[in-house]
């Protein structure tokens, strides 16, 4: 079982955060190995679906996602339907003084491959996931 963990604090009101990272139309400007996102139908409502094309490991990854929660401003969850590795994510938003605290969660279980690679896997996601928020960050803040 994989589960991976990042924090960072963004100089930015909240809701502007959420929305930004919430709306799926940003993800390819912030999110460094998504190459691009396909939505099913509306988005960003639970239930609502959408595919993600990444490279992770050199190799491009179609993952079919369904958005499980969605808490204005709070929290935003997806859950893999289908592809390579079934995982989770879990994002929380927090005021932090007149900023905003996220933190993303990611849980999985690898198979195939992926299992035999675990740590690996784990290590490169740890990795992923903090340059992600540095870019975040510095888009957000206009740095």
């Amino acid at each position: 079982m994989i589960q991976v963990e990042n924090s960072i604090v963004i100089n930015k009101p909240l809701a502007e955060v959420y929305t930004y990272v919430t709306s799926g139309e940003h993800t390819t400007e912030w999110q460094g190995g998504v190459e691009a996102v396909e939505n099913e139908g509306p988005p960003n409502m639970v239930g609502s679906r959408y595919t993600e094309v990444r490279k992770f490991l050199g190799q491009e990854m179609r993952t079919l996602l369904e958005i499980t929660e969605v808490a204005q401003n709070a929290k935003w969850a997806a859950k893999v339907v289908k592809g390579p590795v079934p995982y989770q994510v879990t994002v929380a938003f927090e005021d932090s003084g007149g900023g905003t605290k996220m933190t993303t969660r990611v849980e999985g279980e690898p198979t195939g491959f992926f299992k035999m690679a675990e740590g690996m896997v784990a290590s490169q996601l740890e990795k992923s996931l903090a340059e992600d928020s540095q870019r975040l960050k510095k888009i957000l803040e206009g740095g």
